[in-house]
């Protein structure tokens, strides 16, 4: 449940605004609720900051020892564009908590991260390394910037990108829009919305067929619903949002 709490708020709203938040729901077949994601942008002075916290709720809160992850990615907006310095991942349950900092050079072209592991709140090990790969982007940056990479949501398009936070090894994400006969099958899941997106980041989730997230998005390229079809036992994963705000 951990990586779709995410994966729906990667595509939460887009750029148009100074200061925006947005929260969704996660459902999961007869478990009904089962986690709320809530994203937050700012931009300021040249300068942006995105924060994404997901929760499990009810049944997934106890059986992931209340588990907590919160999220974060601060840079520079050059020509509207979202350009990384510095990308977070802070990982809390029942007593234990890891948190790591990844840091973008991008003239060098590489990033490099440190990381600690805490288990009742005492440092049990940390460490700094260097990534096997380069990429442009984090996982936060990359789908805010998606819709200037895509271009026209009703045209064929389909890449392989890369950003921090995706594919452990490579990067790797997968984004494709999804138009004709496979845009018609998918109506009734995710509403009448102008623009669907497919997001493969090559992991089984859930059983799943490699982690292929479906959305539909708004005129504003606002995510307004995201399903993770087929998964073993429980058919879909559905999410959506519930809230939404932004200031000029």
């Amino acid at each position: 449940m951990k990586r779709f709490i995410v994966l729906i708020t990667f595509l939460a709203v887009s750029l148009l605004a100074e200061s925006m938040h947005a929260t969704y729901k996660i459902e999961y077949g007869i478990f009904g609720k089962m986690g709320v994601s809530d994203a937050y942008l700012t931009k300021k002075d040249g300068h942006y900051e995105i924060k994404m916290v997901a929760k499990a709720t009810g049944l997934a809160k106890v059986l992931s020892g209340g588990r907590v992850e919160i999220y974060g990615s601060k840079g520079r907006v050059v020509d509207g564009v979202l350009v990384p310095e510095s990308f977070s991942k802070d990982i809390r349950r029942s007593n234990k908590r890891r948190i790591k900092v990844y840091t973008f050079d991008h003239e060098a072209k590489k990033v490099t991260f440190h990381e600690e592991n805490y288990k009742d709140g005492k440092l049990k090990d940390k460490k700094d390394e260097t990534l096997a790969y380069y990429a442009k982007n984090d996982i936060l940056s990359l789908y805010f910037n998606v819709e200037k990479i895509i271009g026209s949501c009703g045209e064929p398009f389909a890449k392989d990108l890369k950003a921090v936070g995706a594919q452990k090894r490579t990067g790797r994400v997968r984004v494709e829009t999804i138009t004709g006969g496979e845009r018609e099958k998918l109506k009734r899941s995710l509403g009448s919305e102008p623009c669907y997106l497919k997001v493969t980041i090559f992991q089984k989730l859930f059983g799943s067929k490699g982690g292929e997230l479906y959305l539909s998005l708004n005129d504003r390229f606002v995510v307004q619903k995201a399903l993770l079809k087929d998964v073993i036992m429980f058919g879909d994963i559905r999410g959506k949002i519930v809230h939404f705000e932004e200031k000029k």
